[in-house]
């Protein structure tokens, strides 16, 4: 499991969600109760990450089975890809996927050290390795063809992937304590590093309006904004999270995943609301499409009327 351990400092009151809560700004929060978990659309071994596409297909990776699988918004499962290797198109650990314009699917294979890039049908097209490879000096990597079979890997450690409207890829590197892009056209740089102590133990990445990064770090208990060329801007105010899973971003607001509830913050005006969630084990990662939102356990995918 990636560690995912933010102390919590607490907060003064403790909010409900559900189909009857009310949405509000400012200080006041959306309040509500659940009353029922959700529908479960699919099971898993070691769910890790989940991500929706615009056609609100749904993609989980699923580390236990070294496997993504594709799923329709009624849990019909259209593919699964991968398994467990060190080949073009196999994985080790798969721990967060971009399905971009659900077209071309970025996976971060954690253990391989690096990102693939597949079609949604599962043709392998290319690899990014992540760290250095013994080859080449960092900052200098672009994406490889491993198509003749030979292994494209890193000594990094993956474990955060998402690409802007411009076709950058930005990275997540827990084990080297960097975020790395790579323009559209495959040239490396470092935006984010772990020098100086700007990053002590990342564990979540997400990708913002105005191309801001979101990096949830539990060595500096904060979740941290960057700009897209790696210029620290502050930590998210009011927010002190225990053991954060997953950080998404929806609508321009930041969603702050926690293994019981879920923190959703607008940089206007602050956190806008708090879900308690209750599913018998801990929340992995969200998803939202229109109403609809998509929790993720490590053994289970639920949907449910959005909060």
């Amino acid at each position: 499991m990636r560690r995912r351990h933010l102390l919590c400092a607490g907060i003064a009151v403790l909010l409900l969600w559900g189909g009857g809560g009310a949405w509000a700004t400012g200080s006041a929060w959306a309040q509500g109760t659940d009353r029922a978990a959700g529908t479960v659309l699919a099971q898993f071994e070691e769910a890790r990450a989940l991500a929706v596409d615009p056609r609100e297909r749904l993609y989980v990776a699923d580390a236990g089975r070294s496997v993504v699988g594709i799923f329709e918004a009624d849990g019909t499962r259209r593919a699964v890809l991968g398994g467990a290797g060190t080949r073009p198109g196999t994985f080790d650990t798969p721990s967060a996927i971009d399905p971009t314009n659900g077209q071309v699917l970025l996976v971060a294979d954690t253990y391989n050290g690096r990102v693939q890039r597949l079609s949604t049908e599962g043709q392998y097209l290319e690899s990014l390795p992540v760290g250095q490879t013994g080859r080449r000096a960092a900052g200098e990597w672009t994406f490889q063809d491993g198509q003749g079979g030979a292994s494209v890997q890193g000594d990094g450690r993956p474990i955060g992937v998402a690409r802007d409207d411009e076709g950058a890829v930005f990275v997540l590197d827990s084990r080297n304590r960097q975020v790395w892009k790579w323009s559209d056209v495959g040239q490396a740089q470092a935006v984010v590093s772990g020098r100086g102590g700007r990053l002590q133990d990342p564990v979540a990445l997400a990708l913002g309006p105005d191309r801001r990064l979101y990096v949830a770090d539990a060595g500096r208990e904060a979740v941290l904004i960057y700009d897209a060329v790696g210029t620290f801007r502050r930590r998210v105010p009011g927010l002190a999270p225990a053991a954060v899973q997953a950080l998404a971003v929806h609508r321009g607001r930041l969603w702050v995943v926690c293994p019981r509830r879920v923190l959703v913050w607008d940089r206007a005006v602050g956190v806008v609301a708090e879900h308690t969630v209750d599913l018998g084990e801990p929340l992995v990662d969200v998803a939202v499409y229109q109403d609809r939102a998509y929790l993720l356990t490590e053994t289970r995918l639920l949907r449910r009327p959005v909060w």
